[in-house]
């Protein structure tokens, strides 16, 4: 298999774990900024006949993650490469997937577009935020794999807290707690959530009578449902609390936010470069990589 693996900003970490994993040679885009903030972009390695796996971490400058992606995947398709699979971990804009009120940007869709235009053969990323889709399919029109890194999670808790009950935050976030119950061999219960904006929300829920309990969600932004869950949790008589996310962007103070509610550790993957990366993407995307360039030859 002639491929090889080139990666963007923000991803040298998980670039060569994942190097490892699928066993394809890593090299690094050359980027840079103008002093005009516009973005510099250059192949450093023959690809023409090549399958490509193009890996662009998007978490941190979603805008700038994504004029990386393109410019990448054309000048790819330019220099001749066989096929480009673009393999990003955190998908960005997937939350904005429908108008809410009228006149708003369907972001999800004008990504996903922009995107396959641009060249990509498919698309390989991480618990994609599904809200209002069944599967990655009816985002993309062309192959698309969305692996996952909740059971590599879950084992990483169920190490500390083996007898926690999983909780939910809100109806989306159950899939996830249905993996932890089942690979904790635990119950778990999904709260009730109400936004009220970016930062504030309402919760309902309640304990069945645990006193140690794992959190978790695909995304951490703000952290404000996770904090207003957590104290909530405490409220209810829970004793040690834990969160576990895919993605943790930690926004605006996250980490205090919800530290500060009473949660004593934050179990994290790194599709986004974050303190609490306690666990890697790196299996699960390796998995879809080598299933996209298969289907691609």
């Amino acid at each position: 298999m002639d491929a090889l693996l080139l990666a963007g900003e923000w991803c040298s970490e998980l670039a060569r774990k994942l190097s490892e994993q699928v066993g394809l040679p890593y090299h690094a885009l050359i980027t840079r900024k103008f002093p005009d903030g516009e973005t510099y972009l250059r192949v450093p390695v023959g690809v023409a006949g090549r399958d490509v796996v193009l890996l662009i971490c998007a978490g941190r400058r979603p805008n700038d993650a994504l004029v990386e992606a393109v410019f990448s995947s054309v000048t790819l398709k330019r220099l001749g490469a066989g096929s480009v699979t673009l393999a990003m971990p955190y998908f960005p804009y997937a939350r904005q997937d429908s108008e809410f009120q009228r006149g708003e940007a369907v972001s999800l869709a004008i990504v996903s577009k922009m995107l396959e235009d641009s060249g990509v053969d498919s698309i390989v990323t991480v618990d994609m935020h599904l809200h209002r889709f069944k599967s990655v399919s009816e985002v993309f029109s062309i192959p698309a794999y969305n692996v996952s890194v909740m059971p590599d999670l879950a084992d990483y808790v169920r190490k500390t807290c083996g007898d926690c009950l999983v909780v939910a935050p809100d109806g989306e976030a159950e899939q996830w707690a249905r993996v932890f119950s089942e690979r904790l061999g635990t119950g778990y219960v999904v709260f009730e959530k109400k936004r009220l904006g970016d930062y504030y929300v309402e919760v309902r829920g309640a304990l069945q009578g645990a006193e140690r309990v794992v959190i978790v969600d695909d995304i951490i932004s703000t952290g404000s449902t996770i904090a207003t869950v957590a104290q909530a949790l405490t409220a209810s008589g829970a004793k040690e609390i834990i969160v576990a996310c895919a993605h943790a962007l930690l926004t605006d103070g996250a980490e205090a936010r919800i530290l500060g509610a009473g949660v004593k550790e934050i179990v994290a993957s790194d599709t986004v470069v974050n303190p609490f990366m306690k666990v890697s993407a790196a299996r699960a995307l390796g998995e879809g990589v080598l299933r996209a360039i298969r289907g691609a030859r």
